[in-house]
Formats: structure tokens, C-alpha cells, sequence
């Protein structure tokens, strides 16, 4: 029987990444039809510092302006992980981040063609893989304690206490944001010696 429990709480860990990933995937696709649409002019609410050029042209400039999207978001679930029906909001962000590296990619492949091959692969997709990644732990953080929070507010108590652990949840976070910093960094690496072949 413990067997049967473990493997029931397993799926449900596997089935719950897999909707994590769909929101992110939804988000992508969607994205990479508007990207397609209007190649040009996208706004750094869009493109969310996704797009190659738009960071800036200095390491500075890439450095900061990437590290100040992963802080936006991760300060937006952070909040929202605090409110009862913060859910809704988290799967919404998650769709939003695939939103900006669909619309990115999709904008470089529609102004340059299969030229853009290199610098998708090269500059956009190591911090789009990376920063999606963070997004997904966030979200996946915010789901369970804004979820705790509906759980105590609907029935009084919690089945588990570590549901709501500010100290814990905070932690998590401050961890994320490290990580950001790191692939903020590497970002502004890749940047350099981008500029350096080209």
C-alpha cells in the first residue's frame, strides 16, 4: 500500500509539472503568433528583454535590464503566493513568460529569416531555457502556499503546516533571485562575446 501511495503522490508531482509546462508552452505558442505578426516595434512588455538588441548595447545595459524582468516577475508571483486566490494570477505570469519568448523569437526568425537560426540559438534561447525554468519553480512555489492560504481561509486549519511557511517561502525566493542574478550575468557574457564574432 505505502508503494501505491508513493507512486499516486509521484503522478500527481509529474502531472502538475506537465500543467506548469503547458501554461508555459500556451504561452510560447501564442506568442510567437503575435512575434510573427509584428516583427517590429515590440514593447519591453512583450519581448521582456527576450530579444536580442532590445537589452541594450553595452554589458551593463544587458546585465541589468534581463536581471530587472526576472526581479519584476519574481517579486509579482512572490506577492501573489501571499493572496488566497493568487493562483489564477501564477498560471497567468507563467503565460505571460512563454508569451515574451515566443513573441521574441518568433520576431528575429520574421525580420531575418533562417539567418536568425544563430542568434536564437546562441543569445536568445540560453537565458529563455534558464529564466523559464525559474519561472516554473516560482510559479510552482506560489501555487502551494497561495493554495495553503485558500485552505486556511475556506476551512480554518491546514492538513500541513509547512504549507504556509513565510520564513521557508521567502527563502525560495531569495534562492530564485540569486539564480537570476547568475543568469543575468551569463547573459551578459554571452552578449560580450557575441559582440566579439560578430
Amino acid at each position: 500500500m505505502k508503494n501505491t501511495g508513493y507512486l499516486t503522490v509521484s503522478r500527481k508531482g509529474r502531472a502538475f509539472a506537465l500543467f506548469l509546462f503547458a501554461a508555459l508552452t500556451a504561452g510560447i505558442i501564442a506568442g510567437s503568433v503575435y512575434g510573427a505578426s509584428h516583427p517590429h516595434g515590440l514593447t519591453a512588455a512583450v519581448h521582456q528583454f527576450y530579444l536580442p538588441g532590445s537589452c541594450g548595447r553595452s554589458f551593463p545595459a544587458v546585465f541589468g535590464n534581463t536581471l530587472l524582468s526576472s526581479a519584476l516577475f519574481l517579486t509579482a508571483a512572490y506577492l501573489a503566493g501571499l493572496f488566497t486566490f493568487g493562483q489564477p494570477v501564477g498560471i497567468a505570469l507563467l503565460v505571460y513568460r512563454g508569451f515574451g519568448i515566443g513573441a521574441s523569437s518568433a520576431a528575429m526568425y520574421s525580420s531575418d529569416g533562417i539567418g536568425a537560426a544563430a542568434g536564437v540559438t546562441l543569445r536568445l534561447m540560453p537565458f529563455a531555457l534558464a529564466s523559464a525554468g525559474i519561472a516554473v519553480l516560482a510559479v510552482r512555489e506560489l501555487l502551494r502556499v497561495s493554495s495553503g492560504v485558500l485552505c486556511l481561509w475556506v476551512t480554518g486549519e491546514l492538513r500541513d503546516e509547512k504549507l504556509i511557511d513565510l520564513k521557508l517561502y521567502t527563502t525560495k525566493f531569495a534562492v530564485l533571485m540569486l539564480l537570476s542574478l547568475i543568469i543575468s550575468l551569463a547573459n551578459g557574457a554571452v552578449f560580450l562575446a557575441c559582440s566579439g564574432i560578430t
